[in-house]
């Protein structure tokens, strides 16, 4: 089976690598993080440990960290796999390798039933993925879905060990996840508070800065910089504004702020950025395959839109 040669969304910096697998055999390999292997098209069979399971359309099957496994499948079957990092997860206090469980194969009717979070959660992301926002943003909302989504996996194993696991509502946390990115990318410019985005989701301003750091992974306040930050790399390159109008349109009340994050991030001036800077693309050496990975998924979304897993969609396009 051939594997692409990099993470696909490796640009997005987020905290599991994605891989497209397609092909007739992906021969035995060992590696330490815990893998979620999906099968978005046609059928495969997985051996973990001299144990084969067989694995249809849309199931989804867990590959514990250090485990030896090889996938067969047909010349048409394409499986995305996704390796959950495990600096990110030690992080956030999620260790896997302590909750040991026994890989088996998980469909999507399944889970819709007995954990409907998790599949209403991979569908967020892979919404997110093969969307049209090209900004941080994206990769902001697909780290707060990402680390919703990793807890509940967490509890869910637990629970099936030990049972009585606390719940958490998903609605609320991915709504408040969605209206805090989008109220920053929609007001980077002005002046904002941590009591104004406290007030916007009702929650403490004590509440919000520890929501925030666990979700995003960093403070409020540097959420905010980088969008400013961002917008403004996009000012630099694609107009020829001065610095001093690029900052305050970017929300800087002085350049110097900006030129000191050029100067931290890239070790150089903004006019210098503006004249060395070059694109880069997505996954330089398959182009290809991460197109072709994402009208799979697009294709993919629509079908389950279409077919029995409708009511988890309804429920999504509230969030």
């Amino acid at each position: 089976m051939k594997e692409t040669c990099c993470d696909l969304f490796k640009e997005l910096n987020l905290p599991f690598e994605t891989y497209l697998y397609q092909g007739h055999h992906h021969d035995e390999v060992i590696h330490e993080e815990m893998e979620i292997i999906w099968v978005i098209k046609g059928s495969a069979k997985i051996t973990v440990d001299d144990r084969t399971y067989q694995m249809d359309e849309h199931t989804i099957f867990l590959i514990y960290m250090y485990k030896k496994h090889k996938i067969e499948s047909d010349h048409d079957t394409m499986i995305l796999g996704f390796r959950l990092k495990k600096t990110y997860l030690h992080k956030h206090n999620l260790f896997f390798e302590k909750i040991h469980f026994n890989e088996r194969v998980y469909t999507f009717d399944e889970l819709s039933v007995k954990y409907k979070e998790v599949p209403l959660l991979i569908i967020q992301i892979v919404r997110l993925l093969v969307s049209n926002e090209t900004s941080s943003a994206i990769r902001y909302k697909i780290n707060g879905y990402y680390h919703m989504y990793i807890l509940d996996l967490y509890r869910m194993i637990l629970k099936e060990r030990y049972l009585d696991v606390k719940h958490i509502n998903n609605d609320d946390y991915l709504n408040r996840i969605h209206v805090i990115v989008e109220y920053t990318y929609q007001h980077f410019h002005e002046k904002i508070t941590l009591n104004d985005i406290a007030k916007l989701v009702d929650i403490s301003e004590y509440r919000l800065s520890h929501f925030v750091k666990e979700s995003l992974g960093i403070p409020y306040r540097e959420f905010l910089q980088n969008a400013r930050f961002e917008h403004a790399l996009k000012l630099l390159k694609e107009t020829k504004l001065p610095v001093s109008e690029v900052s305050k349109l970017s929300g800087f009340s002085d350049h110097k702020y900006l030129n000191q994050m050029m100067k931290e991030r890239f070790d150089q001036s903004a006019l210098k950025y503006r004249n060395d800077h070059a694109c880069e693309n997505v996954c330089v050496s398959e182009p290809e395959a991460y197109a072709k990975c994402v009208e799979v998924l697009k294709t993919c979304i629509k079908n389950l839109d279409q077919g029995k897993f409708k009511h988890l969609f309804e429920m999504s396009k509230d969030i």
